[in-house]
């Protein structure tokens, strides 16, 4: 089943089938804190207002390469996006984990992100996806998969926690939850007074897996650490 979803900000549920559009204003960031199973990767078709004030359709038997960029790149990049044709799936549980670190210790904060990029292909595997941030001073992610039970989801994330726990100048919050439904989860973050935002500019590298998939995890870590607030999403 698809369904189509045009303006800028909506959760959408019909017969029990759901989809999340981001609050962001790149329309497409809808799966920052989804999985490929019920995020971009599920966009059929969009339709988008060019700078040249064409109004095209993009999908993958035309326009490919601008269809490939707006899935990968951010709507906003390439024109104004009208709409959005999605695969829809059945509403399921999603289960998640976060970890907060304040850090006092740069050596910790490297060794800690090291151990979360060793992670990250084996996460992806079992179908979580997230985004983190992290810098010198400490490091936060949040990651969430569907259909994951709450056991299964202490056993793949608890060692992290408990390692992050015994590296000395770290702070450490972390958690993991059950969520009935994604709207369990994303209506408490959103709905909010207030209806202003921050400026903020990004700029992006694409890392193929066989960078992040690497028997030198420390040396992709020491080079993010770099740059300072860098984002890190999977």
């Amino acid at each position: 089943m698809a369904l189509l979803v045009g303006g800028s900000k909506a959760v959408v549920t019909a017969h029990f089938l759901r989809i999340m559009v981001s609050v962001c204003n790149t329309l497409i960031q809808l799966g920052e804190c989804l999985t490929r199973l019920t995020g971009v990767d599920n966009v059929l078709e969009i339709k988008i207002v060019t700078a040249d004030g064409n109004h095209i359709i993009a999908n993958a038997y035309c326009n490919k390469d601008l269809f490939w960029a707006l899935r990968g790149g951010g709507g906003g990049t390439w024109g104004v996006v009208t709409s959005v044709t999605y695969k829809t799936h059945p509403s399921s549980s999603f289960s998640g984990a976060l970890l907060s670190v304040n850090s006092t210790n740069a050596d910790s904060t490297h060794k800690l992100f090291t151990e979360i990029i060793r992670l990250t292909p084996s996460l992806v595997e079992q179908g979580y996806g997230g985004y983190g941030g992290v810098s010198v001073e400490g490091l936060q992610f949040a990651v969430l998969s569907p259909n994951v039970t709450a056991e299964q989801t202490n056993a793949t994330f608890f060692p992290l926690f408990e390692f992050a726990h015994s590296l000395p100048g770290l702070s450490v919050q972390n958690s993991t939850a059950v969520f009935e439904d994604w709207l369990q989860l994303f209506l408490p973050l959103t709905v909010s007074g207030d209806d202003g935002g921050f400026a903020v500019e990004l700029s992006s590298w694409l890392l193929p897996k066989d960078v992040v998939a690497t028997d030198k995890p420390e040396e992709v870590a020491r080079e993010l650490l770099k740059i300072h607030g860098t984002l890190y999403y999977w």
